[in-house]
Parts: C-alpha cells; sequence; structure tokens
C-alpha cells in the first residue's frame, strides 16, 4: 500500500514538474491542430505527442490531454505557435484559449483575377480547391487575414464580397453617364497605366476626352490583356506588329471601351474613373525614366513629347 502511495506521488509530482518544464524548441516553432490530433505543421508529423517529446518538450502533460476526449474537444482546430523557453503549462493553456495564428495575403492592385487565383491556390496554408476563374475585376485588390486550414474558394469568396461593397458604394455617387460596369472597366486600364498614382485622375481625364469625342483609347495594357489570354502579361516589350492583333480587348482596332475589365482595380483607380480631372489632354506618353507621363493636347505636342523622350533615352544610352 505504501509502495501504490508513493508512485501515485511520484506521478503526482513528475506531472506537476512536467508542466513547468520549458521547451528547447526554436522560437515560433509551428503546430496545427486538427480535432484529435496534432500536427507539426513544418513536418507534416501527425503523432503531437512523440513528435513533441522527441523535440525535448515534456510529452506526459499532452499524453493526459490525449487520452481524455473531453479536453481534447475543447482544443479549436489551427495553428499555433511554441516560443523558445515556453513552458508546457503556457503552451496547454493557448490551446484551450483558441489563440490561433493569424496570417495575411496581400493582393497588389493591378493583378487580373487568374493571376489572383494563382496566388491563392499555390497558398500552402488553405485547403481545398478553386473550381473556376472568377469574372475580371470581380475581386479586390486587399490585405486579407485567414487561418491556417481556411478555404481557398472561402478566400476568393471573401474578395469578390468586399469587391461588391466597393462597388455598391461608389454606385450610390455615381455621376457619370456611365454605369459602374462601364466605370470599373475604365478604372482597371487607369490602374495599368497609371505607375504614379499622382497621375490617376489626368490618365482618366484623357480617356474620357476621348470616349466623349469617339477616338479609340489606344491603351497598351488593353493589347497586352489581349495577347496574354487574360493573364496580363507576356513576358516581352509590346512590338508594332502587336496593336494589329485581332481582338475585342485591342483598344487600337476598336471603339470604345473592351468588353471586360483588363484587371482588379483597387479603389484608388476607381474614384479616378469616377472623378477624372478637368483637362483638354487627349494624349500621353511615357518620360524617358518611365516615372511619370508627358500630357499633350493635340497630336503634333504629342509627336513632339515622343521625340523628347526618344532622344533622352538616346542620351542615356550614349553615356
Amino acid at each position: 500500500m505504501k509502495k501504490f502511495v508513493f508512485i501515485i506521488f511520484a506521478v503526482f509530482i513528475v506531472g506537476i514538474a512536467d508542466l513547468f518544464k520549458k521547451s528547447t524548441l526554436p522560437d515560433h516553432s509551428l503546430f496545427f491542430i486538427e480535432g484529435t490530433s496534432i500536427y507539426d505543421a513544418m513536418l507534416g508529423d501527425r503523432s503531437f505527442l512523440w513528435k513533441l517529446k522527441g523535440k525535448e518538450i515534456c510529452a506526459i502533460s499532452f499524453m493526459v490531454v490525449d487520452h481524455i476526449q473531453s479536453l481534447k474537444d475543447k482544443i479549436k482546430t489551427g495553428e499555433y505557435v511554441i516560443h523558445s523557453r515556453e513552458s508546457v503549462f503556457s503552451f496547454i493553456k493557448s490551446l484551450f484559449e483558441g489563440r490561433l495564428i493569424t496570417r495575411k495575403l496581400t493582393i497588389p492592385e493591378g493583378h487580373t483575377a487568374k493571376m489572383i487565383v494563382e496566388i491563392v491556390a499555390q497558398n500552402p496554408f488553405l485547403i481545398g480547391k478553386i473550381e473556376s476563374i472568377p469574372q475580371e475585376a470581380s475581386l479586390f485588390p486587399s490585405t486579407y487575414f485567414y487561418k491556417f486550414g481556411d478555404s481557398k474558394e472561402g478566400m476568393i469568396k471573401m474578395m469578390e464580397t468586399k469587391m461588391n461593397k466597393i462597388k455598391n458604394k461608389f454606385k450610390q455617387n455615381n455621376k457619370t453617364k456611365f454605369t459602374i460596369e462601364h466605370l470599373i472597366i475604365l478604372a482597371s486600364i487607369i490602374e495599368k497605366e497609371s505607375g504614379n498614382a499622382s497621375e490617376r485622375g489626368l490618365i482618366s481625364s484623357v480617356f474620357h476626352n476621348r470616349l466623349a469625342k469617339k477616338m479609340r483609347l489606344q491603351s497598351c495594357p488593353t493589347v497586352i490583356y489581349a495577347l496574354s489570354d487574360g493573364y496580363g502579361k507576356i513576358g516581352r516589350e509590346l512590338t508594332k506588329e502587336d496593336l494589329f492583333f485581332d481582338s475585342p480587348y485591342n483598344t487600337y482596332r476598336k471603339n470604345g471601351l473592351p468588353p471586360t475589365a483588363i484587371c482588379c482595380p483597387g479603389e484608388e483607380a476607381i474614384e479616378a474613373a469616377l472623378n477624372p480631372a478637368k483637362s483638354d489632354f487627349l494624349f500621353f506618353v511615357a518620360n524617358s525614366s518611365n516615372t511619370a507621363h508627358l500630357f499633350s493636347k493635340n497630336f503634333d505636342s504629342h509627336k513632339r513629347n515622343k521625340y523628347a523622350r526618344k532622344t533622352e533615352n538616346q542620351h542615356v544610352d550614349d553615356d
């Protein structure tokens, strides 16, 4: 009897000591917990109990959790972190409190729907499949927060919901003759043309002025979109021959707006499409350093700007 009491007491003491043992794992070691199993997120090891023991973080406390279903049921599915020298007690406490790691995914303005789907599909922390490519400009470029194990389809739906909210907001303030759908198409072209954010309003004014005069938009990004089958990149410079490519997206050959947007524009580009700057400009060309544009009201001035740009580039090359 005394021996039995001693064993119980010893187990109790070991268990208490176990709870305050410190982790020797590298700082920010990640573990993914799903239902009744805990996985090592980096190694894909399904046995959290023995893997943790092998890494010299004490296993007795985890053994207790692993064998009591009511305790395991309280652990939320998700990703957790063990910090260097963190106690077993502290880590187990974080499991019961559901202190999950939040990750973030940033989608830049000007990405096409295909590019965004590719980014989400390749994310190793999201699960599932994306069933289809959403309509162009239906996804809002922004920073999104998610947790390990969230679905890829759910991330796409989140972007669609955000874009719908943005469109509804601008729809209420639309005082132009264009529908919000047409303005989104125009915003997508502005987004791709304006590397310099301060020029969005002026670039928008050029396109508004051209549309009012029934001039073709002659936007190179629309040609790139056509040549890339909606991907948005062709991996080379456009040629003069490319400008004759037969496509409803080629605004060098077709009048008016293309049939759909050519990327997913950000909020500032949509704002510029709704509220263009006041100007008489009909042309623009990038300056020699490609950091801004030279604007002109007529074709003669435009030709002079193009010649000046070409001359400056030649001088740079000579240096």
